[in-house]
């Protein structure tokens, strides 16, 4: 499944905390997302949907949705490189990208996640294409 969202723009920095080696949001150098993280969660909420957790991994932010599925359903945001011009390229991946999973709590079944991450996709494309400063917007299967 395409569940990579891939796009330019000069909306998203790194934080101060993401430049300090000290701070608990620093990830790797060179790798931000928090930005990108608050802007997408701000308007996920205009969709209905609810973060449960959000916080930093060693590749960008993660947004931890909240959702009925018996599966976990996130989204990572992260930059991947600068365009040059003050832009910089980032992506929004949708989580799980296969269109099933088997939960760790009963191995042997598949759960069917492929409706509620279209749905996800749907409303994070929809936050995106709203922008008039995010430029370049593609659906990928990966960055």
């Amino acid at each position: 499944m395409d569940t990579f969202y891939i796009f330019t723009t000069k909306h998203f920095s790194p934080t101060p905390a993401e430049l300090d080696e000290a701070h608990e949001d620093y990830i790797n150098p060179g790798v931000f997302g928090h930005e990108l993280a608050d802007y997408i969660k701000a308007g996920l909420s205009a969709h209905g949907y609810t973060v449960r957790a959000q916080g930093p991994e060693d590749w960008g932010y993660y947004l931890d949705i909240d959702h009925d599925g018996a599966f976990d359903l996130w989204i990572g945001c992260a930059n991947l490189d600068e365009a040059g011009d003050g832009s910089c390229k980032h992506f929004v991946s949708i989580n799980p990208k296969k269109p099933f999973v088997r939960p760790m709590r009963n191995w042997f079944r598949k759960v069917d996640v492929q409706a509620d991450v279209e749905k996800l996709l749907s409303a994070v494309g929809e936050v995106l294409r709203s922008d008039d400063g995010i430029k370049d917007l593609k659906l990928a299967e990966s960055p």
